[in-house]
């Protein structure tokens, strides 16, 4: 009778595991888009639970400091030559979404004229950006 050799159990190799999973979390880290706001000395109003943007779009971002200092995409320029970069740029892709950065100093009337300003340019999705705090709605 001939004797019946012992089968090893089947196994998983886990070994090669970790290696992927560092694989995959450096393919996700590499083709993430990372989109931050400008970095510019701007003091932003405050508002109760506003609503969060989708930072995976593409913005464009229009700034203002208390100085009347306009910034397009965080290079300082004239209002007029901001306003037509923001034109060329939704010339291509318009729909663009404009950020708008303005210090809380600045006068309502002022923002009202970029307002109708970006609205002539034909930016159609248009926000003001804030920061938010926790709560929301009316007290």
């Amino acid at each position: 009778m001939a004797l019946k050799k012992k089968k090893a159990p089947p196994s998983i190799p886990v070994s090669s595991m970790a290696d992927i999973a560092f694989l995959l979390l450096v393919f996700f880290m590499v083709t993430s888009v990372l989109d931050t706001d400008p970095d510019l000395p701007i003091a932003l109003p405050d508002v109760p639970g506003g609503e969060q943007l989708n930072k995976k779009i593409a913005n464009l971002y229009l700034s203002a400091d208390k100085e009347k200092s306009i910034y397009f995409n965080q290079v300082r320029m004239p209002l007029n030559e901001a306003i037509n970069n923001v034109r060329a740029k939704l010339a291509t892709t318009p729909d663009l979404k404009v950020l708008i950065h303005a210090d809380k100093e600045l006068d309502y009337a002022d923002l009202d004229n970029v307002f109708e300003l970006l609205k002539e340019a034909g930016a159609l999705k248009i926000s003001l950006v804030t920061k938010t705090t926790q709560g929301g709605g009316l007290k």
